[in-house]
């Protein structure tokens, strides 16, 4: 299902930017670039349906439907949310956690570094590997559309390739990725290697007050960074 914004407007009592109409294409890494404070956790928290938009819409089509955020049990069977700091004050194992949204096995059969973690409590693990247990989760909850603030935000190197390595499976299974980030570094290796498939599909945009700014997805990274100023 595409991602369509029809002159959205995002904010609290203000409006963050201008209207913004865009289309992300089903099966395509999405990245949101953009400065402190410009609105990428309030875009995405519009785009799940959480907040309310202040103007605009935000709708999910094919050719046969159209969906609408206000229809939230429906929205929500079609997209799921990765916060930047998976929540290891939880007292419940992986496989708990993983059960909550779907079958364990299911995860593990995608991801079998998963298994040795099964029987641990969250808390127990690396920022990089609980957050590798949220994004399985996710994508358990939904086969459609993942969201993503800040995923890799807190996690080393090794941590970071696990995960864009996480969301290129979900890609290539045939869902799609809405992705707020400033590893600038990782967005470029990923557009790099993207397989062909789900590369023609992606895009990379830059948030600011003025709206969505696209950027091409083969851009350097001298380019990616002078985007951000």
């Amino acid at each position: 299902m595409n991602l369509v914004l029809n002159n959205l407007q995002v904010g609290h009592k203000l409006p963050l930017t201008k209207p913004m109409s865009a289309s992300f294409g089903a099966g395509g890494m999405h990245v949101l670039l953009g400065a402190n404070g410009a609105g990428k956790t309030t875009l995405l928290r519009t785009v799940l349906g959480v907040q309310a938009p202040l103007g605009g819409q935000v709708t999910m089509e094919t050719k046969m439907a159209k969906l609408h955020t206000t229809d939230a049990q429906a929205w929500g069977k079609h997209a799921a949310f990765v916060p930047s700091m998976p929540p290891k004050h939880v007292g419940l194992t992986v496989e708990e956690v993983l059960l909550l949204s779907g079958s364990g096995e299911d995860a593990v059969s995608h991801h079998p570094q998963l298994e040795p973690w099964l029987n641990r409590r969250l808390s127990a693990l690396s920022d990089g590997q609980a957050q590798q247990v949220m994004v399985a989760r996710a994508m358990l909850q939904s086969k459609d559309w993942l969201m993503l603030d800040e995923p890799t935000a807190f996690l080393d190197v090794r941590g970071q390739r696990h995960l864009w390595d996480m969301l290129t499976t979900h890609l290539q299974r045939g869902g799609s990725v809405m992705l707020a980030t400033h590893d600038l570094r990782g967005v470029h290796r990923w557009m790099q290697e993207a397989p062909g498939d789900v590369a023609g599909d992606s895009s990379i945009h830059v948030l600011s007050s003025s709206g969505l700014s696209p950027l091409a997805t083969d851009a350097s990274l001298d380019a990616l960074e002078a985007a951000l100023g």
